[in-house]
């Protein structure tokens, strides 16, 4: 029920029509028993701002952010948490006092679902497709070797290599460059552009899309020529609307072990859910609630 008491939470991204965040999140909420709702929220890149001021009038408990929006954000809130300041990467706000804070929770999300599909990352050599917020955290967070793991323990590995590869070259190269002036570890860094991908991503142990390629509603789209795959090679798509996304069934079509991004969505979600709450959300209801409208 929603009453005068209910708090509200939401998801900023443009488009947000595709997102199933609402649906995972209002069945935790009410398996909880918590007052509160979660909505969709549009918001293009110029309203961006004042969508962020609307949150703070409206007391909002909190937010997600998505694509467009994960690094311009940024520009919009009080401070910034160690693992945002250090990506350079927002997909959560937060409340600490009167202070509306930005973290991610992207990369524990993915690392998370990469090991539970029975991949680990310790000694492989990964490519990382796209520059944006979700590709600059899951970057930062592969090279550093560690990041949040289940339970509030740590997950730790070393990558030999990373492969950054976008749209455009000297997006790749800054972000390549970022990393290796803040990176701690050892990993060595390449970057260049997608159309470059069957130079310099064959290689790679694991392929990572962080791309929009091929989400709802473009869902034709991919991010690269899938018969530069190799058979060897384990792909995984953070995008998850559709389910099956155009790289991924070309992928399995070249011999590709794949991995579905619904479990990333889960994962990151349910680290949201205990930044606003301060309790563990059942991510067996959240992958429930999914299921019932054809995901999980």
């Amino acid at each position: 029920m929603i009453d005068g008491t209910t708090r509200l939470l939401g998801v900023l991204g443009w488009p947000v029509e595709h997102s199933m965040s609402p649906v995972m999140h209002n069945a935790a909420i009410l398996a909880a028993g918590l007052n509160a709702c979660y909505v969709p929220l549009p918001c293009s890149p110029e309203a961006l701002g004042e969508v962020v001021a609307g949150l703070r009038g409206m007391g909002f408990l909190g937010a997600n952010v998505t694509i467009p929006h994960k690094q311009a954000v940024i520009g919009h809130l009080d401070g910034l948490s160690e693992e945002s300041r250090f990506t350079g990467s927002v997909n959560t706000l937060y409340w600490e006092g009167d202070r509306l804070m930005g973290t991610t929770t992207d990369a524990p999300g993915a690392v998370l679902n990469l090991r539970q599909a029975g991949i680990g990352l310790d000694g492989k050599r990964v490519a990382i497709l796209g520059t944006g917020g979700a590709a600059r955290a899951l970057a930062f967070v592969l090279a550093r070797g560690c990041c949040a793991g289940a339970g509030g323990g740590r997950e730790t590995f070393r990558l030999p290599e990373l492969t950054l590869l976008g749209r455009d070259r000297d997006k790749a190269g800054s972000l390549a460059r970022d990393i290796a002036d803040r990176s701690v570890a050892d990993t060595e860094v390449r970057s260049g552009p997608l159309a470059e991908f069957s130079a310099l991503g064959r290689e790679a142990d694991l392929v990572i899309n962080c791309t929009s390629a091929g989400m709802a509603p473009n869902v034709r789209g991919c991010p690269i020529d899938p018969a530069f795959l190799d058979a060897r090679q384990a792909v995984y798509d953070i995008v998850y609307q559709p389910r099956e996304t155009v790289l991924l069934r070309e992928a399995k079509r070249q011999g590709c072990r794949t991995v579905e991004g619904i479990g990333m969505l889960v994962h990151q979600g349910a680290a949201s859910f205990r930044t606003w709450f301060g309790r563990d959300p059942d991510t067996a209801v959240m992958f429930d609630a999914l299921a019932a409208f054809g995901y999980g």
